[in-house]
């Protein structure tokens, strides 16, 4: 009965670990999505709109950077995306909303899910992608900067 418990303990720690790295990586992304979003800010301010994408751009390749920690992460770990996901969700959906709206101040035109899992790095993982819940909620998001 005791060894039943001891692998039930031991799977608990490995999870808690796990969830441990992605909270860390998680923390990290909300950093860059606070940052890009302060910059963003300045087009109500009548900001020349080239350098506030540039600015934005910057942040885009940390957060590109961040999901790839997030893929590698979780290539160790076949099938448990789902399970992890909501840690990263809101992020997720936060990051679409603002290179969604970047894409329409560069454009005038919406950035569709493949052109938003590339501009984020996310077509290119097994398992780990952009859903498409999480991205459509993003764009409803970004009517908020509109």
């Amino acid at each position: 009965m005791e060894k039943q418990f001891d692998e039930f303990r031991i799977k608990l720690e490995e999870s808690g670990n796990l969830r441990e790295k992605i909270r860390a990586v998680s923390m990290e992304m909300e950093s860059a999505i606070r940052i890009m979003q302060s910059g963003l800010l300045m087009v109500h301010e009548s900001r020349p709109i080239p350098e506030i994408v540039e600015k934005a751009n910057v942040q885009i390749v940390v957060l590109k950077k961040l999901y790839g920690v997030l893929a590698d992460i979780l290539k160790d770990y076949p099938g448990q995306y789902y399970r992890y996901h909501g840690d990263w969700r809101t992020s997720t959906q936060t990051v679409v909303s603002l290179v969604a709206f970047l894409h329409w101040l560069e454009t005038g035109d919406l950035l569709m899910h493949s052109e938003t899992e590339e501009k984020l790095g996310l077509g290119s993982y097994f398992e780990f992608g952009l859903d498409i819940e999480d991205y459509l909620i993003g764009i409803c998001f970004m009517s908020n900067d509109l």
